[in-house]
């Protein structure tokens, strides 16, 4: 019976390494990879949990973006400045002016987003400070540079009946 088993055995495996086996196998070249920075600095500074939809999206096409391919690349200039501008259904809009050396690293860059849904943190903030006012517009600005910190801020406009009220507030919740 064990003779019987390890026969069995045997002839199933021996089958099955010569069915692999087929005589046609070729060598499989792969092609080159190639490897882009993705500007994580840069994403890591500007954004946030609560960084709006709207600049998440276009903040990442920013950072994905790369100069060296583009049909205008020339490696004599210092920098290319490149705009992108998105639109939402929603209403929002942005538009994201980057500065990126010849390498594809983003140096500086000058955002605006107008109509987004301020983080619920400085909704709260804003309806505690001045109760009864409406947030009627607001714009989203960032500032970043490779070298500094990045300055995000939010212009709202509150209204309350006739009246306007124009302020700035910060992720931090300052009101200035």
């Amino acid at each position: 019976m064990k003779k019987l088993i390890f026969g069995f055995l045997f002839i199933g495996l021996t089958s099955l390494l010569h069915s692999q086996n087929n005589g046609l196998s070729k060598n499989v070249i792969l092609e080159p990879v190639t490897i882009k920075t993705l500007n994580l600095s840069y994403l890591k500074e500007v954004q946030s949990k609560e960084t709006p939809e709207v600049a998440i999206a276009l903040e990442n096409e920013a950072a994905r973006y790369d100069i060296t391919e583009d049909p205008l690349f020339d490696r004599e200039f210092e920098a290319y400045e490149v705009v992108f501008k998105a639109k939402t259904e929603g209403g929002s809009s942005g538009s994201i002016t980057a500065t990126y050396d010849t390498d594809g690293k983003i140096l500086k860059s000058v955002e605006r987003y107008k109509n987004v849904l301020l983080p619920r943190s400085l909704r709260d903030i804003i309806n505690e400070k001045y109760p009864g006012w409406k947030i009627h517009k607001d714009i989203y600005l960032v500032n970043y540079r490779s070298d500094r910190d990045s300055k995000k801020v939010f212009r709202v406009q509150l209204r309350k009946n006739n009246d306007k009220k124009n302020i700035k507030i910060d992720y931090k919740g300052n009101i200035q």
